[in-house]
């Protein structure tokens, strides 16, 4: 059944219009009791969305969707290894990389060739690792030691490199020795143009393969490469790329903070999916979040998200977000066939948290648009003052109080109109399961929101397209023949080919 011809949809789009009047002040004003029953707490994370434009009634209307469209059975499928990527005819088992006890060997060696490979070189002469990668195989694994970096263990220095910059790639080459260096390939296919490009430009560079190490599906490629077999780490096809840090393509996680932290990192994500698999939708964090969202995007037509991190180790969250719900979601056609008729994912955008506030909240607070706001704060610092911490969850629980309240004022410049809405999550500190957990929870949300659009969450057709395009490209340039393309790009060519 179509989306918006379900009873539900239709409830709900008559309820916006109900409540459309109602203010945030006004809900908190009814209801002093409201946060109570607007939270979720887990263990060591508190979610409050008492601060979206909901009610009662609204969560109902939601949770009717949820059920009518048969979530529940969509979820028993995504862990129960159906082929939920229907356009490719695969299962997105990554939760199946952070059970405890895995029921796949494959998975079970990959851990056990992870650990023997850290505690190797954790004794070896390397004192810099170079991580290749795009996309998830890069942010996944560079967001995470980003925010482990207090529970290091090694004295490793790791340089992510994603791009293709000859600048970047040259200018690190010059600092780093080619004996004391080690390289980690992630690509799933080994096709991957950027990637491999900069693999072959560091082959050159190292004189050799045995400081090369390759994280694929692919293990011909990588053989063919030249990378020995020991120094190849499998990952499957049912691991999307942007689900990928919880495969091998964490390796880096586990070579800096320890393969303990990275299996403390895998049962952080575990215990969300446990939650998230079980809860009844009403207390369930994903779901809810999930649901906020979809009342935001289709409902009250805020088609953007901003993240909002208050800690310096998730700086990269924002980015890493980008791509997990605008690729997954960015889509337009519909599962059963034809094009949906509604908005998809999110825009999704944001920064540190006390940047932010001398910067974009401005336009937040008030301009013409109504942006919902994740806020992202912890409890405690890993290692620092508690004066600035405390400093640190004033000026985050700051920022979503004046958005929902604002100030009113006689000179018009002054005024902050308020009823923007925000969900805050809370977590205790920074640690490797919690990092685990907060990335899990979104996953979690972006395959609910994929379930009620009726699209395709594990596809990425648009990527494929670019990828496409570059080599088509990459001919015109080599051959300079200039056939069959279009005015722009023929100029912009003709441009490039002067220097």
């Amino acid at each position: 059944m179509l989306v918006t011809k379900t009873k539900s949809w239709q409830a709900l789009q008559q309820h916006s219009q109900q409540i459309a009047g109602l203010s945030l002040a006004d809900l908190f004003a009814d209801d002093p009791q409201r946060f109570s029953q607007f939270s979720i707490k887990l263990p060591g994370l508190l979610m409050d969305y008492s601060k979206q434009g909901v009610t009662t009634e609204t969560m109902q209307l939601l949770c009717n969707l949820a059920e009518e469209l048969g979530l529940r059975p969509a979820i028993n499928a995504l862990f129960g290894g159906a082929l939920v990527n229907t356009t490719e005819q695969r299962p997105a088992l990554h939760s199946e990389l952070r059970r405890p006890s895995p029921a796949k060997a494959e998975v079970k060696l990959v851990l056990e060739q992870m650990r023997n490979f850290v505690t190797e070189l954790h004794s070896a002469k390397y004192t810099d690792l170079i991580v290749l990668g795009i996309g998830g195989s890069d942010l996944g694994p560079r967001l995470v030691c980003e925010a482990l970096e207090p529970y290091r263990i090694s004295n490793l220095r790791l340089h992510f490199v994603a791009n293709v910059d000859g600048d970047t790639i040259s200018r690190l080459l010059q600092q780093l020795k080619p004996e004391t260096t080690l390289c980690i390939i992630n690509s799933k296919t080994f096709s991957t143009i950027e990637t491999l490009a900069n693999a072959k430009l560091i082959k050159k560079w190292l004189r050799n393969t045995e400081s090369l190490i390759a994280v694929t599906a692919n293990q011909a490629a990588a053989l063919e490469f030249g990378i020995n077999p020991t120094r190849i780490f499998e990952f499957w096809d049912w691991v999307g790329g942007r689900y990928s840090v919880w495969s091998a393509v964490g390796l880096p996680i586990a070579l800096t903070v320890g393969m303990d932290n990275f299996e403390k990192f895998l049962a952080g994500a575990h215990a969300m999916d446990q939650h998230f698999s079980t809860a009844d939708f009403s207390v369930n964090m994903p779901v809810i979040m999930a649901l906020i969202g979809i009342w935001n995007i289709n409902f009250n037509d805020h088609t953007t998200l901003a993240i909002k991190p208050y800690a310096d180790g998730l700086q990269l969250f924002p980015a890493y977000l980008q791509q997990l719900e605008m690729e997954s979601n960015g889509k337009s056609a519909a599962a059963h066939g034809g094009m949906v008729d509604y908005h998809t994912a999110p825009v999704i955008w944001g920064g540190v948290g006390c940047n932010g506030q001398h910067a974009y909240m401005q336009l937040l607070h008030q301009g013409t648009q109504v942006i919902p706001v994740d806020f992202l704060v912890a409890r405690e610092s890993i290692n620092g003052p508690r004066e600035l911490q405390d400093l640190l969850v004033a000026s985050c629980l700051g920022q979503s109080q004046a958005l929902m309240t604002g100030s009113k004022n006689d000179a018009l410049y002054k005024v902050c109109p308020g009823n923007k809405p925000s969900t805050t999550l809370m977590f205790d500190k920074l640690t490797p399961e919690t990092i685990g957990q907060l990335i899990a929870l979104y996953e979690h949300k972006v395959c609910v929101q994929g379930f009620i659009w009726q699209i395709n969450s594990f596809d990425q057709w648009g990527v494929q397209l670019g990828k496409d395009l570059i080599k088509d490209l990459l001919q015109l340039i080599h051959t300079r023949e200039l056939q069959n393309v279009d005015s722009s790009t023929e100029g912009l060519l003709n441009y490039f080919f002067e220097k």
